[in-house]
């Protein structure tokens, strides 16, 4: 089965991005980016469903840390975030993330951009 790590601070939404997820992937949850690099290392999930505004560490640089990362090369990265501008989704592109989700997003949405980078693998 597929992993996918949430890396996202809000509870609520971790929850309910994990609730969407479940049924298709094996979940798994970090509310702060250091957690989430330390997870990602050690369980080298197949995609990363990353929040842009965490405390103390941004999601772009997240990002960046993990395609710097050479055993995570393989690992994609969804951004789902509040953040709706284009220079925001064009940072978080440039950043690594191949798909990028603004909230709210219908549960679809999410299902749907994380199959969307697996089949690019």
């Amino acid at each position: 089965m597929k992993r996918v790590l949430i890396i996202e601070d809000e509870e609520d939404i971790a929850e309910a991005e994990k609730l969407i997820l479940q049924d298709h992937f094996k979940v798994y949850v970090a509310y702060t980016g250091s957690e989430g690099l330390a997870m990602a290392e050690k369980l080298r999930p197949d995609v990363i469903v990353l929040d842009i505004m965490l405390p103390h560490i941004s999601g772009y640089e997240i990002a960046q840390r993990l395609k710097d990362n050479k055993n995570l090369a393989n690992s994609r990265i969804v951004m789902v975030t509040a953040k709706s501008e284009q220079a925001d989704e064009d940072m978080g592109k440039y950043s690594g993330a191949e798909v990028y989700v603004t909230k709210p997003f219908e549960p679809e949405e999410l299902l749907e951009a994380v199959n969307k980078v697996l089949k690019k693998r």
